[in-house]
């Protein structure tokens, strides 16, 4: 199987990525290369592959607009109908019409596939190796416990990416699970159901929780207890299990408070902020030019592909009041290549291009709580959590007893949309909610001289064969890449 063959070199692949780590973000990058067992005599060249797993999930990329997770992030974005991917401009043209990852001959297809299994056989090799390894029991307990949340993060993603939602069909198959080290002479696995992927998220989710007590970061990249509560309430949203969702998402809160209005406005890169519970801190030279997340999705320099817009819809959802509505600017210069869209200025790349990209943050988990309890008729604590977001966004709070449940419900995936814009959240909520892409056209225009010019939105508003959107299409699901269905015969 050609996927065994491609994981099993991914050794090479972190290894060539942690040799050249010398960032003082991370105390971590060995002298020398490493290869076969000498990659796991110690815990020090372990905690190094982790690094290097970290940083291939975030970094590596077979083209620029594979910007590794990132592309992730940004294809569900321009899958819903929030973003729109700018007519015209590179890198995420494709996924905006839901030709790509739905097509499996792409290269990105093979991509999203390939690397995400390549983490995970990382992740299995040290869970594998990290107890023989030499060094004290408790770096061995906090690797393996960093390794089992990591793994369980690309599952979830994957579940997620590959089948829909668990309330449709928990037993539709989804993924192949791999929890052993692979070799090129490893037998291919078939896909597991959806509700066998959730189960084995929880499982290392569990495992991972008990191993990582008492572990202190130094940097937010590396997976610690709250990240890992913070994955259980996305998996339990996601399972419909709402009061281990909202208990989770209460927990991985602790010690994240809600940043303020003003730093709302700050460019979201730095994992520094108060409320970033896990992010990918970065240096210039790890952020490869047109290979990155801020290449696509700022839209403040004269220059880049700029390509990731809000629709003008996504617009109206906001008050006039609420901080995050500064953020839009119209654009109005006839000369500008954005001429006719409006910009989103969340983020916004640092100086010298290296800005951190956001993973887990305590609004998300705050929005997670709110809406378990009120799916739990518990209104007045879903309220309480709702307007810890709202108050911090200069918007009033929600009173008591003034939304039903059905409209609470609505309100909280509101402000989902509204807060979590960019951060790869509106495919995976369509597909969870088993509802449809929403695509209007825009007739809103703006004055120049004495004409009205119409303002730029969404420009494609049917799937590839012309249907109209509807819930559950197969076009909201990425592909299992055409090469590994050809070489295993087990899927």
């Amino acid at each position: 199987m050609k996927l065994q063959k491609t994981i099993y070199s991914l050794l090479l692949a972190a290894t060539a990525i942690f040799a050249s780590c010398s960032d003082e973000f991370f105390d971590t990058a060995p002298a020398d290369d490493l290869t076969g067992k000498e990659t796991y005599a110690s815990t020090a060249n372990i905690d190094a592959l982790v690094n290097g797993t970290l940083r291939y999930l975030m970094e590596s990329s077979t083209s620029q607009d594979n910007p590794g997770y990132a592309a992730i992030i940004l294809s569900q974005e321009v899958m819903g109908e929030d973003a729109i991917a700018r007519d015209g401009v590179y890198g995420f043209r494709d996924s905006y019409p839901f030709r790509d990852p739905y097509d499996n001959t792409t290269r990105r297809a093979l991509f999203f596939w390939s690397f995400q299994y390549k983490v995970i056989d990382n992740c299995n090799n040290i869970i594998a190796y990290v107890d023989q390894a030499s060094g004290p029991e408790a770096d061995k307990k906090y690797l393996k416990g960093q390794a089992l949340a990591l793994r369980a993060f690309v599952y979830l993603n994957l579940v997620g990416q590959y089948q829909f939602t668990y309330a449709k069909d928990k037993t539709a198959k989804a993924v192949p699970i791999y929890t052993e080290p692979t070799s090129p002479a490893s037998q291919p696995k078939p896909r597991a159901t959806v509700e066998e992927v959730y189960n084995q998220v929880i499982s290392d989710l569990t495992a991972a929780e008990t191993l990582l007590q008492g572990f202190k970061r130094v940097v937010k990249n590396r997976p610690d207890v709250n990240v890992v509560k913070g994955l259980f309430a996305r998996a339990y949203l996601n399972t419909g299990k709402w009061d281990l969702a909202a208990a989770k998402a209460t927990e991985a809160r602790v010690g994240y408070a809600i940043m303020e209005p003003g730093q709302y406005l700050q460019g979201f890169n730095d994992v520094s902020n108060v409320e970033w519970i896990w992010g990918h801190p970065q240096k210039a030279d790890q952020n490869l030019g047109g290979a990155s997340y801020f290449a696509y999705i700022d839209v403040t320099p004269a220059t880049g592909y700029r390509s990731i817009m809000p629709d003008p819809f996504f617009r109206k959802l906001f008050l006039d009041q609420d901080i995050r509505k500064s953020l839009f600017e119209l654009v109005t210069t006839p000369a500008d290549p954005m001429y006719r869209w409006y910009k989103y200025k969340k983020f916004v790349d640092k100086t010298d291009r290296s800005g951190n990209i956001v993973l887990m943050r305590s609004s998300e988990m705050a929005l997670i709580q709110a809406e378990g309890k009120a799916r739990l008729n518990d209104l007045s604590g879903a309220i309480t959590a709702l307007n810890d977001v709202r108050i911090k966004r200069n918007l009033p709070a929600i009173v008591d007893g003034t939304l039903d449940q059905p409209a609470l419900i609505e309100e909280i995936l509101l402000e989902r949309r509204r807060e979590l814009w960019g951060e790869g959240f509106r495919l995976p909520d369509i597909l969870r909610l088993q509802r449809s892409v929403v695509r209007n056209e825009t007739t809103d225009t703006f004055k120049s001289g004495t004409s009205d010019v119409v303002i730029k939105g969404h420009y494609i508003r049917v799937f590839p064969d012309n249907s109209q959107f509807v819930p559950n299409s197969p076009y909201y699901l990425f592909s299992i890449p055409i090469n590994e269905i050809n070489t295993n015969p087990n899927l």
